[in-house]
C-alpha cells in the first residue's frame, strides 16, 4: 500500500508538473498578446512623449546655439566696427595730411601771406551764408580780411573774438564781390545762397563771354584783391529782356570743406 501511495504520489507531482508547464505556456502567449495590445494602445502616446521630448531638447539645444551665435555674431560686428573705425580714422589722417601738404606746398608759391585755420562750426541751415574757425585775435585776425578754400576765394572775416571768427561767404544772398570774367570784362558777383554764383557785367552789350570762362577778383575793392579765383562760368542763360544771366560755378563742394586760410597780408 505504502508504494502504491508513493507512486501514485509521483504521478501526481508529474501530473501537476505537466498542467503548470501547460498554463505557462499558454499564459505566456496570453500575456504576450495582452502586452502587444497595451503596447500598441500605448504606442501614439509613447510617440507624443518621446516626440516632445525630442522637440524639447532640440528647442534647448536650439536655443543654446541661438545664444552662441548671438554671442558670435555680436562679437563679429563689435570687431568688424573697430576695424571699420580704424580704417575711418586712417583714413581721414591721410586725407588730411594731404591736405596740410597741398597748403605747404602751396605756401611756396602763393604770393599772399596766410594763416592756416581749421572750421569750427557751421549751422546746416546756414550752410551758404556763414562759419566759424579757430582763428582769433590771439592768431592776430582781422575784420574782413579775405577766407579761401584751397586757392578759391569763400567768403571774408566779418566778426573777430578771442579765439575764433566768423566767415560771412561769398554764396550769402546779399553778398556781392568785384569780379573780372574772360580776358577782362568787369563786373560784380553775387551769391545766390547756393553753390551758384551770379556774374553780372558791368556793360552787356561788351561782355564776350562763353562758358569755362574764369572768374577771379577784380581788386576794385577794399576787402579782395586782385586775382584771386572764384570759380567758372557753368551755364548762360537768357532771361526775358534778351540779356543773359552767367551762373557761376564754384570749383569745390562745399559740404567738403574743412581747413580753410586767411589772408593775413595783402598787396592791393
Amino acid at each position: 500500500m505504502k508504494i502504491g501511495k508513493k507512486k501514485g504520489g509521483v504521478l501526481n507531482i508529474i501530473y501537476l508538473l505537466i498542467v503548470i508547464m501547460v498554463v505557462v505556456f499558454f499564459a505566456k502567449d496570453v500575456f504576450m498578446y495582452t502586452m502587444t495590445e497595451i503596447e500598441e494602445f500605448l504606442l501614439p502616446f509613447q510617440s507624443r512623449i518621446y516626440f516632445l521630448g525630442k522637440t524639447a531638447k532640440e528647442s534647448t539645444e536650439s536655443v543654446i546655439n541661438y545664444k552662441e551665435l548671438v554671442s558670435e555674431n555680436s562679437k563679429l560686428k563689435e570687431t568688424i566696427a573697430e576695424k571699420s573705425l580704424v580704417e575711418e580714422k586712417n583714413q581721414r589722417l591721410l586725407e588730411e595730411n594731404t591736405r596740410l601738404r597741398d597748403l605747404l606746398e602751396m605756401k611756396e608759391h602763393f604770393k599772399f601771406k596766410f594763416k592756416v585755420g581749421k572750421i569750427s562750426f557751421k549751422q546746416t541751415r546756414e550752410m551758404y551764408e556763414s562759419f566759424a574757425i579757430n582763428l582769433g585775435e590771439t592768431e592776430g585776425i582781422e575784420k574782413n580780411m579775405p577766407v579761401l578754400f584751397k586757392e578759391t576765394l569763400i567768403g571774408r572775416v566779418e566778426k573777430v573774438f578771442k579765439n575764433y571768427s566768423v566767415v560771412q561767404m561769398i554764396t550769402f544772398q546779399d553778398s556781392i564781390v568785384s569780379a573780372n570774367a574772360g580776358d577782362n570784362t568787369i563786373g560784380i558777383i553775387k551769391g545766390n545762397r547756393s553753390e551758384e554764383l551770379i556774374f553780372e557785367p558791368v556793360s552787356f552789350h561788351e561782355a564776350q563771354l562763353k562758358v569755362g570762362d574764369k572768374i577771379s577778383t577784380s581788386g576794385i575793392s577794399d576787402v579782395y584783391p586782385k586775382g584771386l579765383s572764384i570759380g567758372e562760368i557753368a551755364e548762360i542763360k537768357t532771361k526775358y529782356d534778351k540779356t543773359f544771366e552767367y551762373v557761376v560755378k564754384l570749383p569745390f563742394n562745399i559740404i567738403d570743406m574743412n581747413e580753410i586760410i586767411v589772408l593775413t597780408e595783402v598787396d592791393r
